[in-house]
Parts: C-alpha cells; structure tokens; sequence
C-alpha cells in the first residue's frame, strides 16, 4: 500500500463512522414498538447494577439526612418530653384542687344547713399514725384557731370523735372507733339507748352495748349521739346497725354498726366550736335536706 492510499483511507474511515453513527441515532430516535436484541441485552444487563446504584444513592442521602438532623430531633425530643411532663403534673395538680373543691363544698353545705345550731370551724388533718389508724389522728389548727380540749369533730357525714389535747397549731382528735372514745348512742326511731365504742372483733366498725334482750333494735336503724355525758350534742349522726349480737349472759344484745364516716379517707373535717340555744333533735343528712350526706341505705350485714 502505497503513501497515497494510506493518507485516503484515514479520512474515509472517518466518514464511514460518521454516517454509521448518524443512521444509528436516527434508527434508535425513531419511537419503535421493540427493542433490538442488543439494546435489549444491554438494558437486562445494567438493569441490576443501575437499581444498587440507585439503592446506594437513596440510602446514602437518607443516613446523611439523619446525621445532619440528629441534634435538632434530640433536643426537639427532649424538649416534648419536658413538655409531657410537666402536662401531666399541671393535670394531677388541677385534679387535686377539683377533688379538693368538691370536699369543701361538701362541708360549706353542711355549715350552712347546721349554721342556726353550731359554729364551726374547718380544719386539714395533718398526720395519723399507721400503728393506732383507727384511734386517733392530729388536726393542723390549735388553740390560736380557737380549738379547744373535748370539742367535738365530724364531717358532713357524722361524727369523727373530739378533741384530746391541743397546741397552738394542732389538736389531737380521739376517734369514736377507739374504744376509749365511747359516748352515748341511741336509735334514733324508738330512742333505745346504749353506749357506743369501737367494736373488738370487727375491725373499722362501731358496737352499742348494753341493749336490753327485748329492745326493739333491728338492722338497717339509725342511731344518732344521745347528748348524755355532756360532750357529744343530741342527734349527731353515728351509723346504722348492721347485725345483732346476744351477750353471753343471755339477758343484753350488742348491735354492730357501720360508721357514716368513712375514717380511710378524712383530708378535712369541721370542729364544733360552738353548741348554739335550741337546736333540734335532727340527725345532719338524715332528716336534714343536706345533699352529698346520705345514710347507708344498704344492708352490709353480709359482708360482717
């Protein structure tokens, strides 16, 4: 091959491939219904290898997303929490205050129902002891509220106990289920009298002993404070009886009765400072029209 002919057929490869390229491109910009068999080979080929690709890219910008917004959602985090917290004690608090407005009611009712036979005034329980739960408990007023020795305190309810010893700031109550605590009971339908204490052997209940065998005592009775002993004023509201019970000696009966105060749950309670002329024979939320202080209406005989 001589000079001549290699200097012509470098410029003719190159127009050789330019118009092979140029049918190349017009045959696969054309809109076809099928691939070639080459570019279809090539495209299962890739296929693979552009999904990992594309796998990598995504994964990759998505950690890098996370990394970079990491201390922004952990204090965003910390934040929420703080939030959460303090919602939920702003929610006990608030709770508190309602279930504490209800008990106050609950009493500034009865004061006003009672105002034309006592004076009263309200005071928090501050303290029991767990040993004596049921004997006594400490007031968080004293003497400089005007509480004085062997006044009388009850709940809207009926009767607490009364008051033992007292300081400046504080009184300790003597409850009536301490059998030291007794006082003077009787049933308030037919007046049947007997002295009522703690019951030995029924734990948070009250008895009334020495009832005649043929006293006209039944269940489900009222009995009120019978205003002997010169403590306790006539008609408070005790209980209701709940059993009867022959003494060994076969001549007297005790009944048992179930306190109208719930004594697990006293937060506030009223000290009678004052037993105003005149007042009447009526048991507070029984005779009287005084709402939230209903008497035991059931039978809980059953569960004694």
């Amino acid at each position: 091959m001589g000079p001549l002919r290699r200097k012509l057929m470098i410029p003719l490869i190159l127009v050789l491939a330019a118009v092979s390229l140029y049918f190349v491109m017009r045959w696969t910009a054309l809109e076809r219904e099928r691939l070639s068999v080459i570019e279809g080979a090539l495209r299962d080929a890739l296929a693979p290898v552009e999904k990992g690709i594309t796998l990598v890219v995504n994964k990759a910008g998505g950690w890098l997303a996370v990394i970079k917004n990491y201390s922004r959602l952990q204090a965003e985090n910390q934040a929420l929490k703080e939030e959460v917290a303090a919602l939920r004690t702003a929610n006990i608090q608030l709770e508190e205050y309602r279930q504490e407005n209800l008990r106050l009611r609950e009493l500034l009712n009865f004061t006003e129902v009672n105002r034309n036979a006592y004076d009263f005034v309200v005071a928090p329980v501050i303290a029991r002891n767990p040993s004596n739960w049921y004997q006594s408990l400490t007031l968080g007023l004293g003497t400089a509220a005007g509480l004085q020795k062997d006044q009388v305190v009850v709940t809207s309810r009926g009767v607490v106990g009364r008051i033992t010893a007292v300081t400046p700031r504080t009184a300790e109550v003597l409850l009536i289920l301490d059998r030291e605590g007794a006082l003077g009971g009787m049933i308030q339908v037919n007046r049947t009298p007997g002295i009522v204490e703690g019951s030995p052997d029924y734990r948070g209940y009250l008895q009334m002993i020495h009832i005649a065998r043929d006293a006209p005592v039944m269940e489900n009775q009222v009995v009120v404070t019978s205003g002997l002993g010169g403590i306790y004023p006539r008609g408070l509201f005790l209980g209701t009886v709940v059993k009867i019970l022959p003494e060994p000696d076969g001549l007297m009966k005790r009944a048992i009765i179930e306190p109208s105060v719930d004594f697990d749950r006293l937060e506030e309670v009223l000290v009678i400072t004052r037993v105003k002329e005149g007042i009447a024979d009526a048991v507070p939320g029984v005779d009287a029209p005084l709402a939230g202080s209903p008497y035991p209406g059931s039978n809980p005989a059953a569960s004694l």
